[in-house]
């Protein structure tokens, strides 16, 4: 063999021992071959990993913050869309509002 080996150790019972060192024979094997193609074949056919879905987390304020800025959106849409009058001092009460968020 070419490729660089490395060692592992694993410590068996006998009774198994004794049954990995027959089939090895049994197949015309060393059991070190033996081994090495039974790892490769399960290793062959393992499952991929699942990779782990990465879950984002925003910073309360900012939720809290974008919460009040839609509530008050939907409160201008449903006026405007409201088959009634608007009054135009409380549209310029909201836009006063809308604006002092720049200012923070």
């Amino acid at each position: 063999m070419n490729k660089k080996m490395k060692q592992i150790k694993i410590y068996l019972p006998i009774d198994d021992f004794e049954k990995l060192k027959n089939i090895s024979k049994s197949q015309n094997m060393t059991m070190s071959e033996f081994m090495r193609k039974s790892v490769n074949s399960k290793m062959e056919n393992a499952p991929v990993p699942k990779v782990k879905k990465e879950v984002l987390v925003a910073d309360p304020k900012l939720l809290f913050f974008l919460s009040n800025i839609s509530s008050n959106l939907n409160q201008i849409a449903k006026k405007l869309n409201s088959k009634g009058e608007f009054d135009r001092k409380m549209l310029l009460d909201i836009h006063q509002k809308v604006m002092s968020f720049n200012d923070n």
